[in-house]
């Protein structure tokens, strides 16, 4: 586990946590027991904490690679990115006294320039809500990546919304567009706010990507980057310049994007 890791899970007087637990380093703690003190904690990442850490990142790897439906440009990228980890670790935290612990899966970089942070995945039943919820064909790697983790992020910033916060984080994109004064395009085509739904905040800056639902570059939409800053949308007119302007066909692309360590807030 790279030294950000630690730094980052510390439990001084004035840091983020109240408690941090390494479930990893707990080789004789039990189900039974852990169980009744992190209820969001999934039982296959329990198992996960039981094995050396070249088997977590190799089962992790191999459960995202059946999860994901296959893509023929994301598949390697994912594969490469679980080759440049040294460890995959559960780790358990308590923000505040009296509060549950807290369940996170941190992916760590073995060159020690960061690592990411997945939450518990989303039920059957959570997927489903949100289908209804959204009323529009959601991506089916979006949907099975939720199935993986619904909330993702790197170091501090867990920018990757969570499935039930996404009816809000949409209606914040439209009153966003809605209160500039000129009209938000996407190249020369004027968008529909209602059209946008957003699945990542580059928090701070009020910009998002989003799936856009007049954009079907396959057989599934697209998704483009909306700019906070200067109220743009990712221009989708040529395909040389997509991924120049944060534009992807497919959410497997975009996410391969992102483990590549990319810079989203543009």
């Amino acid at each position: 586990m790279n030294s950000l890791v630690r730094e980052f899970f510390t439990t001084n007087e004035n840091d983020r946590f109240k408690e941090v637990r390494f479930l990893n380093e707990e080789p004789d703690i039990t189900w039974d027991q852990i169980s009744k003190v992190a209820y969001d904690l999934p039982r296959g990442w329990f198992e996960l904490s039981r094995v050396s850490p070249q088997d977590r990142v190799e089962f992790t790897r191999d459960f995202w690679l059946d999860r994901i439906p296959y893509h023929p440009k994301a598949h390697p990228a994912f594969f490469e990115f679980f080759e440049r980890l040294d460890d995959i670790g559960v780790v358990l935290v308590r923000r505040r006294e009296g509060e549950p612990l807290d369940a996170e899966l941190i992916y760590s970089l073995a060159d020690g320039s960061t690592f990411f942070r997945g939450k518990p995945p989303c039920t059957d039943s959570e997927v489903l809500e949100l289908k209804e919820e959204m009323e529009a064909n959601l991506p089916r790697d979006f949907l099975s990546f939720l199935k993986i983790h619904n909330g993702f992020g790197k170091l501090s910033e867990m920018g990757f919304i969570e499935a039930e916060e996404i009816s809000h984080a949409k209606r914040r994109v439209m009153d966003l567009m809605l209160r500039t004064e000129k009209r938000v395009k996407s190249g020369d085509i004027d968008v529909d706010p209602g059209s946008l739904i957003p699945f990542y905040e580059a928090l701070g800056l009020s910009s998002f990507q989003c799936f856009y639902a007049d954009w079907y570059p396959g057989n599934e939409m697209g998704n483009v980057y909306l700019s906070g800053i200067d109220y743009t949308l990712s221009d989708v007119n040529d395909k040389k310049t997509w991924v120049e302007h944060l534009a992807f066909p497919t959410f497997s692309e975009w996410l391969a994007y992102y483990l590549q360590g990319m810079d989203l807030c543009t």
